[in-house]
């Protein structure tokens, strides 16, 4: 259930729209019915709200010097107005969407799946950050808009792509994922004492090393997959330290 806020000076408008969102969008409860800008800087601060639809003009001040003083920059806004030159202004506020009067019931539920939609990207985003090993022995890595729970033990390794990481995994070294979080970070994630970061491009899982050519600083893979073995640079300042590693692992 997501809960949401109407700020809207004309009370009969507020009530159409509360039931508007009762009858087509059944997973909003409305929380309350504001009347005011002052009515709303005294109760949204202490409301526990997911989503805010609210009208521009509300007789005592606009909506953008309201979300102004509540410093409103998280939550998802859906304003509603009679006027669209006011358009341009509340999409720079990231708004979630923008509804002009009379409301449509369409336009409406696109407006709330929307929110919805955005809603549920914060929340993966959170629960990515907040929560990396699992009980499960599973670590929890971002990939676009989807969660993967990974046990360590099927990485081969990691490789540095830009911002992102390519995570590359047993049973078939074509099969990888593209995750949001730098090398660095993923680092910090993995077992401490199976992973090492051979080069700035690499982290190895030390299970799957075959042997190192130490002439040429060369960490060989072995795993399942037809070619049997990947190579990839040791770095020269890391090369000792890895060297110690392995002897203590």
């Amino acid at each position: 259930m997501i809960n949401a806020v109407i700020i809207e000076d004309d009370p009969l408008l507020g009530k159409h729209l509360a039931m508007m969102i009762e009858e087509y969008c059944p997973e909003i409860k409305i929380l309350a019915l504001i009347s005011s800008g002052k009515m709303a800087l005294d109760i949204i601060p202490v409301l526990n709200y997911d989503l805010i639809f609210s009208d521009i003009q509300l007789g005592d001040m606009d909506a953008f010097s309201l979300f102004e003083q509540l410093q409103i920059n998280q939550k998802q806004i859906i304003f509603i107005t009679a006027h669209d030159e006011y358009a341009l202004h509340a999409f720079k506020l990231d708004a979630t969407d923008y509804l002009l009067k009379p409301i449509q019931a369409e336009e409406l539920v696109h407006a709330v799946n929307k929110a919805i939609d955005n809603l549920a990207k914060e929340h993966l985003s959170t629960l990515s950050e907040s929560f990396t090993v699992q009980k499960s022995g599973k670590i929890l890595i971002k990939s676009n808009d989807e969660l993967h729970f990974l046990l360590p033990e099927r990485i081969i390794y990691c490789e540095a792509d830009g911002a992102y990481s390519k995570v590359y995994l047993s049973g078939n070294i074509n099969e990888f994922k593209v995750v949001t979080m730098h090398l660095k970070k993923l680092g910090g994630v993995l077992p401490e004492k199976n992973f090492f970061r051979i080069h700035d491009g690499y982290i190895v899982n030390i299970n799957f090393i075959d042997h190192i050519i130490y002439q040429k600083r060369l960490c060989v893979l072995n795993h399942s997959s037809v070619s049997g073995r990947t190579k990839l640079k040791i770095s020269e300042r890391k090369y000792m330290s890895f060297i110690e590693f392995l002897k203590n692992a």
